[in-house]
């Protein structure tokens, strides 16, 4: 997916059969079952075909004869026939609804796990809502696409081929009239299939755009309403619909070609059978050819139907395949080396030389170095933007540096294998998310293996069990989407105990106590200094006031670290970071 905003269309996809090759790979192990509804779908056809034949027999001979006795015995097949046509569909439509089903399930879950290892700065640079259309809506249709779209072409094909054969057995002059209808139809897709594929790619991306959009608007519909931007929203998101809508009907005017053509020659072809056997054919021809001859026709143009309906949808479903699969191509760029070592952590830091851009030629950290000794408790502070929680991002590494190193204990972090060094470090920022489930589960989020004992007990520690347990369901008690039904204090309380039960060698606090008052922020940081004095601690604060106790503190200033030290080296000084801290208690004493 290319880089976009909610209002600028993706790059559109060029076809490639082996997109859809590619796509069949899903439906190897349900190879069996696939055979048998083709089975039970040719039983079912031959079934119904015998009946016509049937027809022609009781009109040719029966009728005429006047065996009614035979007549009876063959209403009986006809019937037997008939029920075991719909006993038979019914199994195999069932089937394939099964089969169906299993692969969206398996599509999403190959999506999703490829999802869950790209960069952050993927989803940095990509509207959520457009990733979000590929998991549900795309994923869904693209599993009719792999399975019934190609059981029912298979199927109508044979069909096709069934009647053909017993249309030549009855009269090869009059099925020589449905075969010139056929060409003409097969001219008519052929000329319309680019523009209809251009249509829909166009309506994909109308449809991604409103998507995008939409889920933005809902993430921050507060933000919204307290600007009375309700009105300003309706029109932008009226003008995206508008887009998706014209966009449709254009797709809409070519999409009825199909299915009237299909259904004007299949009249026009049932017709002239029955014309050219009338004034031609009869009375060499029976009577009884020439009926059947027709019914034959109708059947034969049903399946013809269902193939072009087919066709359309293959254009329509190829180009959701295409999206999902330029998702499950983009490159993982942040991933272990074949060689990656399975360390120990002890704690120890160190930036060489280190560069840093999110955008190219746009850098953040410009040449920083330093180094933080392992159970070191250091703070870092500048002003907005100056690229503190940068540096936090590149030690867990959720970005790969521009130039320079990052080693943790002397080793380079790309070195480190992902999920041992993420295991071993806890970051803790000030927008944290809390998960749509008990209190328990989110304070255990990446720790599962602790016991709910374990975690009741650090909780008494930091002063917070009788809060928890004064809620509805105390430690169970189901937290809506982010801990809405929580204060910003109390979810920021959470996630700073959720970040201590981690564990870590090396935890991060960036701003972590930036939404919970003076006294409670100082009760958690008094109380947490046992639990953090094995640890390598990194504190990200605008509050100069909390990071004083610091064993050295870093001021970064224009992509660099400018000055660093104890509280009182950097007061002695009288540079940066004095003017900071002296404005600071400027405004506390006001």
């Amino acid at each position: 997916m290319s880089v976009n905003k909610y209002d600028q269309d993706e790059k559109n996809t060029s076809f490639s059969l082996s997109n859809y090759k590619r796509g069949l790979t899903y439906i190897k192990k349900y190879k069996s079952k696939l055979i048998i509804i083709f089975i039970l779908n040719c039983i079912s056809i031959i079934a119904t075909l015998f009946i016509t034949k049937i027809l022609q027999y009781v009109i040719d001979d029966v009728i005429p004869n006047s065996d009614y006795e035979k007549l009876f015995i063959i209403i009986l097949l006809a019937l037997f026939l008939v029920l075991l046509s719909i006993i038979v569909t019914k199994v195999y439509k069932k089937m394939l609804a099964k089969v169906n089903q299993n692969i969206v399930e398996d599509i999403k879950n190959d999506l999703f796990s490829h999802i869950q290892y790209l960069s952050v700065n993927y989803y940095d640079t990509r509207p959520h809502g457009k990733i979000l259309v590929r998991l549900t809506e795309y994923a869904e249709d693209v599993s009719t696409l792999i399975t019934d779209k190609l059981v029912t072409t298979f199927l109508n094909i044979f069909n096709m081929l069934i009647i053909l054969i017993f249309m030549f057995l009855t009269s090869v002059k009059l099925t020589l009239i449905a075969l010139v209808g056929i060409v003409i139809l097969i001219f008519i897709f052929a000329s319309t299939a680019k523009i209809k594929r251009k249509n829909k790619l166009l309506i994909n991306n109308k449809n991604s755009n409103t998507n995008a959009y939409l889920l933005e608007t809902l993430k921050g519909m507060q933000i919204t309403q307290a600007f009375n931007r309700e009105e300003k929203n309706e029109d932008i998101f009226n003008d995206l619909s508008r887009s998706w809508k014209d966009a449709s009907c254009k797709q809409i005017k070519f999409g009825n070609i199909g299915w009237c053509s299909v259904q004007t020659m299949s009249h026009w072809v049932t017709a002239t059978i029955y014309f050219v056997g009338a004034m031609f054919l009869y009375p060499t021809t029976s009577v009884g050819t020439i009926v059947a001859m027709g019914s034959y026709s109708s059947n034969f143009w049903q399946p013809i139907e269902d193939l072009f309906k087919t066709l359309d949808d293959f254009i329509n479903s190829i180009t959701y395949l295409e999206r999902i699969f330029e998702t499950m191509d983009e490159k993982i760029d942040i991933k272990d080396k074949i060689d990656a070592k399975d360390i120990k952590i002890k704690g120890e830091i160190e930036f060489k030389n280190v560069s840093f851009s999110y955008i190219e030629n746009n850098k953040v950290l410009n040449n920083i170095s330093f180094k933080v000794k392992p159970q070191e408790k250091v703070a870092i502070v500048g002003s907005t933007g100056s690229g503190k929680t940068t540096i936090t991002n590149l030690i867990g590494r959720f970005y790969d540096i521009d130039s320079g190193n990052i080693f943790i204990d002397g080793e380079d972090v790309r070195n480190i294998k992902l999920n041992r060094l993420r295991k071993q470090i806890a970051i803790m920022q000030q927008e944290n998310y809390l998960f749509s489930t008990s209190i328990m589960k989110n304070l255990k989020y990446g720790n599962e293996n602790i016991t709910d004992d374990k975690v009741i007990e650090i909780c008494k520690r930091l002063n917070v069990h009788n809060w928890i347990m004064s809620l509805e369901d105390g430690y169970n008690t189901k937290l809506s989407s982010n801990g809405k039904n929580l204060s910003d204090g109390e979810k920021q309380v959470l996630c700073y105990i959720r970040t201590i039960i981690n564990n870590p060698k090396i935890l991060i606090f960036d701003e972590a106590t930036s939404k919970i008052d003076v006294k409670t922020e100082k009760m958690l940081q008094n109380l947490t200094k046992e639990m953090v004095k094995n640890k390598t601690v990194i504190t990200i604060a605008h509050r100069l006031s909390t990071i004083v106790d610091s064993d050295r503190i870093f001021f970064i200033k224009d992509k660099e670290i400018v000055e660093y030290g104890t509280h009182e080296e950097l007061m002695s000084i009288k540079g940066n970071y004095y003017k900071l801290y002296m404005s600071q208690q400027k405004v506390i004493n006001i």
